[in-house]
């Protein structure tokens, strides 16, 4: 008899189907209340992270399609969100960064974020949470190791 999967049961459909629903239920807030994208949010916490980043390092960061992070850059830009300056080291790159507007904007959903995920994990103990960030790093650094040995 040969081996089947179970969805229910299989760890990479469980984790990408919890993502996506922890995502777009996440999103309704900055999305509904800000007109913010999934895209322009991880980028304006990115850059609220690290101060100043060229478009790749982004990209890598958050672990999204370029052609996504350069439509929300784009659009983050217009919006006057960002600020991009020409890169001193590469004069194709740009450095990107929060403008005095997209660092209140930020400020404004970090707690409702935050508040957000206080209740998502509000069943689970402080133990629980933190076993669950250490498992996380590991499969995390597994699958890194993994890619390598392709």
């Amino acid at each position: 008899m040969p081996e089947t999967i179970t969805l229910h049961d299989f760890l990479p459909y469980r984790c990408v189907n919890l993502a996506e629903r922890i995502s777009t239920s996440l999103s309704r807030i900055y999305d509904e209340q800000f007109g913010v994208s999934v895209a322009e949010w991880r980028i304006l916490t990115v850059l609220a992270e690290h101060e100043s980043l060229q478009a790749r390092d982004v990209t890598a960061k958050i672990k999204m399609d370029k052609v996504k992070v350069s439509r929300a850059v784009s659009s983050l830009v217009d919006r006057k969100l960002l600020l991009r300056t020409p890169s001193k080291q590469d004069g194709r790159a740009a450095n990107l960064r929060l403008s005095a507007a997209g660092r209140r904007l930020y400020q404004q959903i970090v707690p409702r974020a935050l508040a957000w995920e206080k209740s998502l994990v509000e069943p689970l103990s402080a133990r629980e949470i933190d076993s669950l960030f250490k498992l996380l790093d590991r499969l995390d650094s597994r699958v890194a190791l993994m890619e390598k040995e392709r």
